[in-house]
């Protein structure tokens, strides 16, 4: 939809105004809403979700004392991907999962401020191995029914077709 002001530009933002009862919707664009003086949270850029997350991380890392001036580690790299710890304190994001491993130390009390704690607490889950092998088993048989369809061997794609079926009944 068009903005309702400039109808120009994508409007971005549902404006939402009731004066004496009565109810007025406008779909603006962000140049528009800022024009009219509009205050609104919406960032320019509504996919600036790094931006927030590195504004968030910087405040915190300063009650830390990691991003006073340099810190020490500015120039240790992560070995799988090169990333420093001052592109961390630049971006608020790290290159790989290594990067975890690489920076532990300054990363502790950030982690701990941002998640009440630095240890993983989250759901592991199990895998079940029985239902695992079942499902490969099922995607084998069908890759193969597909074979046998295509070189019309109907009689075995009618066997690998029952197997299926056992398969998914649970009647191995």
């Amino acid at each position: 939809m068009l903005c309702q002001d400039c109808k120009q530009r994508v409007a971005t933002v549902i404006y939402t105004e009731v004066r004496e009862g009565e109810k007025k919707v406008l779909h603006l664009c962000q140049a528009c809403v800022e024009k009219r003086g509009i205050p609104t949270p919406v960032l320019r850029n509504p996919l600036q979700v790094e931006a927030l997350f590195k504004n968030m991380l910087q405040q915190l890392g300063e009650e830390e004392g990691l991003f006073d001036g340099g810190h020490p580690l500015d120039s240790e790299t992560c070995a799988v991907c090169g990333w420093t710890f001052a592109n961390f304190r630049e971006t608020g994001l790290l290159g790989c999962p290594q990067c975890y491993s690489a920076f532990e130390e300054p990363l502790k009390p950030l982690l701990q401020s941002v998640h009440g704690s630095n240890e993983h607490l989250g759901k592991i889950y199990e895998v079940d191995e029985e239902q695992l092998s079942r499902e490969e088993d099922e995607l084998f048989l069908r890759e193969a029914l597909e074979e046998a369809v295509k070189r019309e061997e109907f009689e075995q794609a009618a066997q690998l077709r029952d197997r299926i079926q056992q398969i998914q009944k649970g009647d191995d």
